[in-house]
């Protein structure tokens, strides 16, 4: 060890531990359970699968490019209710 290194600390830790560090991470996002048709479901793995990516990826992508691109609260929701199911 070279003379003067002694004291040096470095920075100190943001997080007490590893799982400190994950759940001050999960803590900044929120969560959302989607379920569709299995053929639906089978669409997005493909579509995933061709672009190299996760389904989570997809799905975030296709979220920020429908907010971006439709008027929600004007236009309403997309497709038709059936026996009360989105279809």
């Amino acid at each position: 060890m070279s003379a003067g290194n002694e004291t040096r600390t470095g920075r100190p830790a943001v997080h007490a531990s590893a799982a400190a560090k994950k759940a001050a991470y999960r803590a900044g996002k929120a969560r959302i359970d989607y379920t569709d048709t299995a053929e639906i479901v089978e669409k997005l793995k493909e579509t995933a699968k061709s672009l190299d990516c996760s389904v989570n990826e997809l799905l975030q992508s296709m979220v920020r490019f429908a907010q971006c691109n439709r008027n929600w609260k004007q236009l309403g929701l997309f497709g038709a209710r059936k026996n009360g199911v989105l279809r």
